[in-house]
């Protein structure tokens, strides 16, 4: 994309979808400046905590993710200045000017933290309904900064919007409308699917506790995952329009084979396995899988989406979407903080890793989890060219098991990687094309604890299950400080907290709890 000025806040406020990717809602956006000639230098997205107490702690900690995740792109230099943005629609009764207001704690709290920082702060400005104020001008009259607030430029007239058509960028949708695709709706559809996971489970337990039984119940996953992925294939969307695709891949999976495959999705391994649809078409059809199945995680089963999400990212990721890959995780981590491999999937992503790395990396772990029978029109899930050959398709791939981390060996036991809650908050990388900081050397992606690059990627412990009704799990980043001082996930507080159980302990069957909010 060709280098664009921006000279005012009009252009400013309408230069946030390029950062992003999307149209960021209930968010804080700090975009980074580096250089007198304020050169874009990174970002850091974060919700909007709902509880008003962790405002101040949130104003405090984000400006400080900013810096350290621009140190660490460029090696240790720092940023210079800031732009601020605090995006939230108004809710009903409400006007953009009453959601400013509102937002102006936090804004403050943002302000000082920056200016703690060293950090010139070059705008702040609050988007709501369709306007924009700053929280930093110091002009004198309506002329300059009407109480109303200033009206958004017109969609596609902006050097921004010209630069972006040029390049061929295009920015998505809302972020309600990316994440819709992921996040099970409500009505007697729910119920019925909610009613089939119910069955599933009870089918799949007598199942996991032979050994034998166990890995026939993988198998069985992941010949049904094959043969939707081909049956998507074989039917591809005919509407453009991301709400009609998705309603037409709905109508192609029954609500018992849903049922089945997230059931069976629940055990690490067979998750990871599913990785491997990865490539190609196979990818692009599993990415629609992916998101139907998230669009299946009903009721009490929303944390069942933890696994789908994450295979939705990779899916994406793979497909070259990181924008949307980094969402799909974000969501992932969500209604499961635990997820080793979300985690390390986000922050991959997200530091520049190279595509092909991961998908090595995915490989060369691959034939060490428990050899399964399967048929080679599934497995491996790969394309096979014209007038080939499936006989190889029969090889058996599965993912090391190295506890916690990313490595060649085992992490250190309870080893952790959800400290960064801001970071995975915030999508990623802008979309193909999309503003770059400058010149920034990306080393590889290596393990927090060892300095390992990632040879095998595994959740926790070998064929670990955990199926039934799901209890509890953590809301969203609302922020509390960990050991370093950077925000954690906690529950929100309409769902009440209960002792967390060990990554393969299965909840008792019939216990009913909330999922986390997506």
């Amino acid at each position: 994309m060709p280098s664009v000025t921006l000279r005012s806040p009009d252009e400013l406020a309408d230069a946030l979808p390029y950062f992003m990717g999307f149209h960021p809602s209930d968010s804080l956006v700090l975009v980074a400046l580096q250089g007198d000639r304020g050169l874009f230098a990174g970002r850091v997205r974060l919700g909007i905590p709902e509880a008003e107490e962790d405002w101040e702690f949130i104003g405090r900690e984000l400006p400080r993710c900013l810096v350290q995740e621009v140190e660490r792109r460029t090696g240790g230099t720092p940023p210079d200045g800031v732009v601020a943005y605090l995006c939230r629609e108004p809710g009903p009764g409400d006007s953009g000017r009453q959601v400013m207001e509102g937002l102006r704690p936090l804004a403050d709290a943002l302000l000082a933290s920056c200016r703690d920082l060293g950090l010139r702060v070059l705008e702040a400005l609050c988007l709501s309904g369709g306007r924009f104020w700053s929280y930093v001008c110091t002009g004198a009259g309506e002329a300059c900064c009407p109480p109303d607030g200033r009206p958004m430029l017109m969609p596609g007239t902006s050097v921004m919007a010209a630069s972006a058509t040029f390049a061929g960028i295009q920015v998505r949708g809302t972020q309600q409308e990316m994440e819709a695709r992921l996040t099970p709706p409500a009505g007697a559809s729910a119920a019925a699917q909610e009613e089939a996971i119910d069955d599933a489970v009870a089918e799949a337990l007598p199942r996991l506790l032979d050994e034998e039984r166990r890995l026939g119940l993988a198998a069985d996953t992941l010949v049904t995952i094959g043969d939707l992925v081909a049956r998507l294939r074989e039917n591809p969307p005919p509407a453009a329009r991301a709400r009609s695709a998705d309603e037409w891949d709905d109508r192609l999976l029954t609500d018992a084979e849903a049922a089945r495959v997230l059931v069976g999705l629940q055990d690490l391994q067979t998750r990871d396995r599913a990785t491997l649809w990865m490539e190609g078409s196979q990818a692009a059809a599993a990415l629609r899988l992916w998101r139907a199945l998230a669009r299946r995680c009903a009721g009490v089963y929303r944390p069942y989406g933890g696994a789908v999400r994450t295979l939705a990212g990779w899916a994406a990721w793979s497909l070259g979407d990181v924008t949307e890959a980094r969402l799909s995780l974000e969501m992932a981590l969500t209604v499961d903080p635990d997820c080793v491999l979300a985690e390390m999937l986000y922050q991959a992503a997200g530091s520049g890793m190279a595509l092909e790395r991961m998908r090595e990396a995915l490989r060369s772990g691959v034939a060490e989890y428990p050899a399964l029978r399967l048929p080679a029109r599934v497995w491996p899930p790969v394309d096979v060219p014209d007038g080939g050959t499936d006989a190889v398709q029969g090889e058996l791939f599965a993912l090391r098991d190295v506890g916690e981390g990313v490595g060649a060996g085992p992490a250190a036991e309870g080893e952790r990687r959800a400290e960064s809650a801001v970071d995975r908050s915030e999508p990623g990388e802008p979309a193909p094309g999309a503003a770059q900081p400058g010149e920034e050397a990306v080393g590889p992606v290596t393990d927090a604890a060892s300095g390992s690059s990632p040879s095998a990627v595994s959740g926790r412990g070998t064929g670990a299950w955990a199926v039934g009704r799901p209890g509890p799990r953590g809301g969203r980043p609302t922020g509390r400080a960990g050991d370093d001082g950077r925000p954690k996930p906690r529950p929100a507080k309409a769902v009440p907290r209960q002792r967390r159980r060990s990554p393969g302990e299965a909840p008792e069957v019939g216990e009913r709890g909330a999922g986390g909010e997506a």
